[in-house]
């Protein structure tokens, strides 16, 4: 399948700074200039799609490497936008590669499914002994012409990590609030909220305490929300709302904690670009 949007992205190390050694990128997907937030080094990329929104047919491909020993932060510049896909879904596959020891945070923003849209994604996290990956996603309801809370088909997005090609975590998250089940269920689907966030972390610097904090940090939130511990030092956090600030929220006080544990660098500013 031709891709709609196709980026590719290397990210190794120049000096004391994370740097893109390899770039590129075709049609509706592109990253600007690179941005550094702190002294750490870790290079910050955001990612564009010129084309507003997503819609019927589209398929977006994104593989990205980041080097031993180098750090990345990527988020994207605004909200991704799936509108109307009548008889066929939009697609998203995302490849990342981590070296030993390489550092990766993926802080997209929230995905916004309107009326009778229909969202895959794959993203698949190659990584190697030592190194650190935190991903997030927000899902949110787009605005409905009859005020329904729920007006997308389906949302079907599938995150696989593997550490020299075994998996570690396997998350499979399907949401259809245009099954018959759910609205039969009514508040007993997702607790009667509208929108969900997940983030997975895997770091080995992730410890006993760290991870107490961050349930402390789920206990504050107001939200619904619960964390677990991987088999291997990580964790993966579910929450559920009705506002994408408050899941956002709490997905960058979480995000902060770790890399300010982990790695001693400072809170994430996204308005920073």
């Amino acid at each position: 399948m031709e891709p709609t949007g196709d980026l590719r992205l290397r990210i190794g190390v120049s000096g004391q700074r994370s740097v893109a050694l390899d770039q590129f990128h075709t049609r509706a997907l592109k990253v600007i200039r690179p941005h550094y937030l702190d002294d750490s080094g870790q290079v910050f990329y955001i990612i564009v799609n010129p084309g507003g929104g997503y819609v019927g047919g589209d398929y977006y491909r994104m593989e990205i490497g980041i080097d031993p020993g180098a750090s990345a932060l990527l988020s994207d510049q605004a909200a991704t936008k799936v509108y109307r896909t009548p008889g066929c879904s939009v697609v998203q596959d995302v490849d990342f590669r981590l070296g030993a020891g390489a550092t990766l945070e993926y802080l997209p923003n929230p995905l916004i499914l309107y009326e009778d849209a229909e969202y895959e994604q794959n993203i698949t996290v190659e990584i190697e002994p030592e190194s650190s990956v935190f991903l997030s996603e927000v899902i949110t309801p787009g605005w409905s012409p009859d005020g329904r809370s729920f007006g997308y088909r389906e949302a079907r997005l599938k995150t696989v990590i593997n550490l020299n090609s075994r998996p570690l975590v396997v998350d499979n998250l399907r949401i259809v609030p245009a099954d018959e089940f759910f609205s039969a269920a009514g508040e007993f689907y997702l607790g009667g909220c509208t929108h969900l966030a997940t983030a997975i972390c895997i770091d080995p610097h992730v410890t006993e305490d760290v991870f107490d904090n961050v349930i402390k940090l789920v206990r504050d939130s107001g939200l619904r929300a619960s964390a677990s511990r991987t088999e291997c030092p990580g964790f993966i956090l579910r929450a559920l709302g009705t506002r994408s600030e408050d899941l956002m929220g709490l997905i960058l006080a979480v995000a902060n904690l770790v890399r300010g544990s982990s790695r001693g660098q400072g809170a994430i500013d996204l308005r920073q670009n």
